[in-house]
């Protein structure tokens, strides 16, 4: 059972990933300021990480240009979801926007369809109706009740845009993939991420703006907390590509469906214990929809996986 813990231990690195993200959306991004400038450091990270990839792979240059071009569009892809996952935070709490993260596999199945032609089990399409009304669970606010717009349909724009804009990501980078190796389509998706956040830099005045008052205000901070965040990030995808050999593929993803108990779990502590880092309404009538909708998730992707 060392996988499962392996496994488990992935998840929980992109759970923190989420946290450090909302945290660097409530510090650097206020009412007049965007997540903006918080969307080009992102996206100058892959130029050093396609340099990276570029110091140990030297045949990174041995491709079809039919398909740089596609991974160029996948890095463009990247910063596009990246925006709306951001935008996202700004206007929901951290705990209501991962949930929303796993309604990626649904619309993988619509583009495998697509492109691939597979087709859904009876599983999968119950699966993805209860993780649908789970994540829609988690995102109405009861306070706010049926009659006064409890559900947040701004999220809900966003997130959607996020998911089918990950999803599209992951089918083009497998069709791509299975021709060119992982470390080479990895090495040309960085650079389309870098190239894309240098053209905002230079065509988007606002992004542009943002992004040189955040360094000035904390561009050093933000920049360390982006290279952490993205080295969490791929050493939780490393572990598990690795956890996939040791275990059935669908084992592993549904401990991945995990993560948004996780991150409701860390968002409780964080706002008991670090207050200053992150901080959510914990009480009775807004933690247990969370707590209800987090189950009503794990069920659906039991559905999913199987």
């Amino acid at each position: 059972m060392n996988w499962f813990f392996i496994s488990f231990f992935a998840t929980f690195l992109w759970s923190l990933v989420n946290i450090s993200d909302q945290y660097l959306v409530s510090k650097y991004s206020t009412s007049d300021r965007g997540p903006g400038g918080l969307i080009i450091f992102s996206s100058i990270i892959g130029l050093f990480l396609a340099l990276l990839i570029l110091f140990f792979v030297k045949s990174v240059f041995y491709i079809q240009v039919s398909d740089i071009f596609l991974l160029l569009l996948i890095g463009f892809l990247n910063v596009l979801w990246v925006i709306f996952y951001l935008y996202s935070l700004e206007i929901e709490d951290v705990s209501k926007v991962v949930p929303w993260f796993l309604t990626v596999p649904i619309f993988g199945f619509i583009f495998e369809f697509i492109f691939f032609k597979e087709t859904l089990t009876s599983y999968q399409t119950i699966g993805s109706i209860i993780i649908l009304f789970g994540v829609g669970l988690m995102s109405f606010d009861f306070d706010k009740g049926f009659n006064r717009h409890g559900f947040n349909k701004k999220l809900a724009v966003y997130m959607v845009t996020t998911c089918i804009t990950i999803a599209l990501m992951g089918v083009l980078f497998k069709y791509v993939t299975l021709e060119e190796s992982f470390l080479v389509s990895s090495f040309w998706q960085y650079i389309g991420l870098g190239i894309t956040g240098i053209l905002i830099y230079l065509f988007i005045p606002k992004y542009r703006n943002e992004f040189n008052e955040m360094n000035k205000e904390g561009g050093r901070n933000i920049f360390m907390l982006n290279i952490s965040s993205e080295t969490l990030t791929i050493i939780g995808n490393l572990l598990t590509n690795y956890t996939i050999l040791l275990a059935p593929v669908t084992v592993v993803y549904l401990i991945g469906s995990f993560q948004p108990a996780i991150v409701l779990i860390l968002t409780l502590i964080g706002t008991k214990f670090f207050p200053n880092i992150i901080k959510e309404d914990i009480s009775k009538r807004v933690l247990l929809p969370k707590i209800i909708g987090v189950l009503i998730l794990i069920l659906g992707s039991i559905f999913v996986f199987s």
